[in-house]
Formats: structure tokens, C-alpha cells, sequence
């Protein structure tokens, strides 16, 4: 069976956990993590292996958010 492609929308408490529980199941994969513009530069190194953009159209097939 093929992952789901799961968009993280934010990275706040939330989003931090939602990376680390979406990157560990098994049924999804983290398709990337959309961040205000002012946030794109200071990334997080947690960040440096997924795609990180400012608009959720900017990922490529995703299948949830």
C-alpha cells in the first residue's frame, strides 16, 4: 500500500508533533511543512531533510493537511 502524502501546516507545539507522529507511522509520509515567509530563514534543523515553502500549493501531491 502507498503512503499518504501529509502536509504539516504550521510549526508551532502542534506542528512540531505532528512531524515527528506523521514521519514515524507507517500509512503516512511528511510531504512537507508550510511556514510564514519571515520563518523561512531561520529553520528549524529538525526542518532540513523536508520540504519547507510558504503556500501549501507549492507542494506537490498531497493528500492531506
Amino acid at each position: 500500500m502507498d503512503k499518504y502524502n501529509a502536509a504539516i501546516v504550521g510549526y508551532g507545539n502542534i506542528g512540531r508533533f505532528l512531524v515527528d507522529a506523521v514521519g514515524s507511522s507507517g500509512d503516512f509520509r511528511v510531504a512537507g511543512v508550510v511556514r510564514r515567509p519571515e520563518s523561512i530563514k531561520d529553520l528549524p534543523v529538525e526542518l532540513k531533510d523536508l520540504p519547507v515553502v510558504t503556500s501549501l500549493w507549492q507542494l506537490d501531491q498531497v493528500d492531506v493537511a
